[in-house]
């Protein structure tokens, strides 16, 4: 079976990015904030502790699937579930690193980059709300929370106080255990 390459892989040692202790301790939060906000599951925390204990000092993290699921304690393909959800966030990235055999060329590993920075979160699809119709919900409060350029202070206000009033009203048919369409 031949396999073409992807524009993601490279040559070679793949991208590194060490990162210090106030750091490893800011992934950590990040993850169980995302953990606590429904967007990521317990394992998929679990992956996330897992390439953190296996980030070494220089930055380097290639660990194998199969090395993730047995530090996580999951099965291999909830490891690539939870690669995908963590990468919807922004909190891993990867690049597969190939390596030539003869005339061959074949992945090795991937390199992981763990990411401390937020992406903008209306590129995050993942929510606790998994139904299409809530999500845009969550999309229009991080919309106000970094206003478009040119908004007066009065627009802006106007838009959180009735994102205020729909958020109380959504909680309200939440605990009632209604349907909610937008």
């Amino acid at each position: 079976m031949t396999r073409r390459w992807r524009n993601d892989s490279i040559f070679g040692p793949g991208p590194r990015r060490p990162l210090d202790r106030e750091q490893r301790a800011r992934f950590r939060f990040l993850t169980r904030a995302h953990a606590r906000g429904g967007r990521l599951s317990a394992k998929a925390q679990w992956v996330a502790e897992a390439l953190l204990k296996r980030l070494g000092a220089d930055g380097q993290c290639d660990p194998s699937h199969d090395t993730l699921a047995a530090d996580a304690g999951c099965a291999v393909r909830t490891v690539r579930r939870a690669l995908a959800t963590l990468k919807q966030l922004g909190l891993c990235t990867w690049v597969r690193r190939l390596v030539r055999e003869g005339w061959r060329v074949e992945q090795s590993s991937n390199a992981y980059l763990l990411s401390l920075s937020v992406p903008n979160p209306t590129e995050c699809h993942v929510g606790r709300l998994t139904n299409s119709t809530n999500t845009s919900i969550g999309r229009q409060e991080n919309a106000i929370a970094d206003p478009k350029p040119g908004s007066t202070p009065k627009e802006v206000a106007a838009a959180v106080a009735a994102l205020a009033s729909r958020r109380a009203v959504v909680e309200a048919m939440l605990r009632k255990g209604r349907n909610i369409a937008t």
